[in-house]
């Protein structure tokens, strides 16, 4: 095991940004593979749908995005072993969490750090790749070390966030599978 995870582990929990080039097309074509990605700390009840968090699993740091959140009884459900697209279809707002519907959270002293105050339960996130077809396994709070804030391409800074970003990577999304079709006929 390398010293990287545990270095960029330790930054994050101090208050520090770090910044390293992501390895990988998990998230094509949002982040590119050796791009630089910006990350700065987060605590867990920061995190919100449509982020894109770094967090460790096995030894290694993901960054992945957010697209919901669960009760602990649900969490399984969106693994990546037995969901694949829209998870959430056909569920009703008591068991997603995914922020818009009402349910509160506090800190815990438990392994997952995250209540939901209404049922005493542990909350999981489920994260995804934007280029993969299935989800992550679901990630603890704990797990969370911080938010990509920017993506450092071509000598130049992008918000991942920004409304200029997101059209360029549907249309780019849009124009592969145009030209994928069109290479089957």
């Amino acid at each position: 095991m390398t010293m990287f995870p545990e270095l960029v582990t330790d930054l994050l929990k101090n208050g520090y940004k770090v910044s390293f080039n992501a390895p990988g097309h998990s998230m094509y074509p949002t982040i590119l593979a050796n791009e630089t990605l910006v990350v700065k700390p987060l605590v867990p009840l920061e995190v919100h749908k449509g982020d894109i968090v770094l967090y460790r699993s096995n030894g290694s740091l993901i960054a992945h995005r957010v697209k919901g959140v669960v009760k602990d009884g649900k969490a399984h459900e969106y693994s990546s072993l037995l969901k694949s697209f829209c998870p959430d279809k056909g569920r009703s707002a008591s068991e997603s969490v995914d922020g818009g519907d009402g349910l509160s959270f506090q800190a815990g002293d438990t392994r997952d750090g995250l209540y939901n105050r209404s049922s005493n339960e542990a909350v999981f996130f489920i994260l995804r790749g934007d280029a993969s077809r299935t989800f992550d396994e679901p990630v603890a709070p704990e797990q969370v070390l911080g938010k990509v804030i920017s993506i450092e391409r071509n000598g130049g800074s992008l918000n991942p966030y920004s409304l200029r970003h997101k059209l360029a990577c549907w249309a780019h999304k849009w124009a592969s599978r145009i030209r994928r079709n069109l290479s089957l006929q």
